[in-house]
């Protein structure tokens, strides 16, 4: 049979309270979690398409205020929608893997699949028991664009967590229930100690919660995902072929929107001494190219150190990177020469007295900061 939604719903109901265990019932129970996995995927209801997304940005449950966790919700997530993830690439890979094991899930899981809470004591806790028999038909698995997550998190950080999903199975499954009376874990328990695994159909230990028959998503994997410090990621960046690379800093500033204009700024005069001219020698012209020439950049980025708190109030610092095209500076150096004509003497060093027409990759000059 196939498990609609509205059949697991009402498979639920019920399952929110624990079942107690006698204590020698909760050694019996301490015995089968020696045997038990605790997978690192998160099971759920089954879908035709992955769900949550994939890339999605996800938050672990935790109990507001630091109180007692709601069972019914511990070890889920919550997915925060992000246009970050689809800077990141799947592919649809095949699969030919079954399995017949024995799981122990957080109890959130255990719930949201139709499975109840066994109180199990102990350092174990509250756990959801499941006899899981599974053939994968298909794996979504992550095929790039960690460099673009980053860069997007970067620019907007608020838009990222610190997990994502980066992992989908596809295919089909039977859910069993274990029951936790002596004589349903007794049967269990002499099965895995004799042959290290369960025929959860025939033991009287496991009653059949749930079944598809067609393929469907219903488990994903998430791994653990840093947002690059702004200062760190700016001061590795990596080196293009026929590209020139400026790096604007800020000064520390009462507002997030002076440090990024501060910062940009700063970017603005490094073109501009790049194009061979300083600030107080024909300034207007050299930075009209300079403003040219930035305007028309396409690959720049902009990101924040953390914040420091002061006295004032926090303090904002802000870099700014760019790659511009040699061809284009080479170019605009040409319309500088081109206006000043025969105009003051370009300053020595400056870069006005030639223009280097190698197409490697150079480093503008080296920030304020």
């Amino acid at each position: 049979m196939t498990l609609t939604r509205a059949v697991l719903a009402v498979a639920l109901v019920g399952l929110v309270t624990p079942a107690v265990a006698g204590k020698a019932e909760q050694r019996l129970l301490e015995r089968v979690m020696a045997y038990a996995s605790a997978p690192e995927l998160v099971l759920t209801p089954p879908s035709s398409v992955p769900s949550p997304p994939m890339g999605s940005f996800v938050v672990p449950y935790a109990a507001p205020g630091g109180g007692e966790p709601d069972p019914r919700r511990a070890g889920t997530y919550s997915a925060a929608p992000s246009s970050c993830s689809e800077s990141l690439r799947f592919q649809t890979v095949p699969a030919t893997e079954s399995r017949q094991e024995l799981w122990a899930t957080e109890t959130g899981i255990g719930v949201s699949i139709g499975l109840p809470m066994v109180e199990i004591g102990g350092s174990w806790g509250r756990k959801s028991m499941a006899g899981i028999e599974y053939h994968i038909t298909e794996k979504v698995i992550l095929d790039g664009g960690l460099g673009e997550l980053e860069e997007c998190c970067l620019r907007t950080p608020e838009r990222c967590t610190g997990e994502y999903i980066s992992e989908s199975w596809k295919g089909t499954a039977r859910i069993h229930r274990m029951v936790s009376s002596k004589s349903g874990l007794k049967p269990i328990i002499k099965q895995l100690e004799q042959v290290g695994s369960v025929d959860f159909t025939n033991s009287r230990g496991f009653s059949m919660s749930s079944e598809w028959s067609e393929p469907q998503y219903f488990a994903y994997r998430t791994v653990p995902f840093q947002i690059p410090r702004c200062d760190s990621y700016m001061n590795s960046l990596e080196e293009r072929d026929g590209m020139v690379l400026f790096s604007g800093v800020s000064e520390r500033t009462d507002s997030e929107q002076d440090a990024r204009r501060d910062a940009r700024d700063d970017a603005r005069r490094q073109v501009a001494e790049y194009l061979g001219q300083t600030f107080s020698i024909q300034g207007d012209v050299a930075l009209s190219n300079a403003e040219s020439l930035i305007s028309g950049v396409k690959d720049s980025l902009t990101c924040l150190d953390p914040v420091m708190e002061s006295a004032s109030g926090p303090r904002y610092l802000a870099r700014v990177r760019m790659y511009a095209s040699s061809d284009d500076l080479q170019a605009g150096r040409t319309g500088v020469r081109s206006t000043l004509g025969d105009g003051p003497v370009p300053v020595e060093g400056s870069g006005m007295d030639r223009i280097d027409p190698a197409p490697e990759m150079r480093r503008a000059p080296t920030p304020r900061r």
